[in-house]
């Protein structure tokens, strides 16, 4: 069986560029951790009643980031039982911040923190 030499280069060189392009992208990311890292990002946390009902800011550095009316991640929208509810959850937000994951809440979280909801 006899190889093709012109094969074998064009997949080195492809193989090449995979590898290149993976490492660029690895020093992107820990290049902006870095960043992340020496900028410091405060976040702080507003509970308030707003028409009868419990929501959540969170602010960034003094901005408004996210305003949330409604338990996250449960069907429809299911306004906060209590402020100590709303609370719970921005802190939750705010600390996933702050170890630089999504701010994604999930039924299981909101479980454990005893938040109310409904669920279906």
């Amino acid at each position: 069986m006899k190889k093709n030499p012109k094969k074998i280069i064009g997949l080195v060189v492809i193989l090449g560029l995979i590898l290149l392009t993976y490492n660029y992208l690895i020093a992107l990311d820990n290049s902006q951790s870095s960043i992340d890292a020496q900028t410091k990002i405060t976040y702080s946390v507003k509970v308030e009643k707003e028409e009868g009902d419990w929501l959540y800011k969170v602010y960034r550095d003094g901005d408004l980031y996210i305003k949330q009316s409604y338990v996250p991640a449960v069907h429809g929208k299911q306004r906060f039982a209590s402020q100590k509810d709303a609370e719970q959850v921005a802190q939750l937000v705010v600390t996933k911040l702050q170890n630089q994951q999504l701010p994604l809440i999930t039924k299981e979280e909101l479980i454990i923190y005893k938040i109310a909801f409904q669920p279906l």
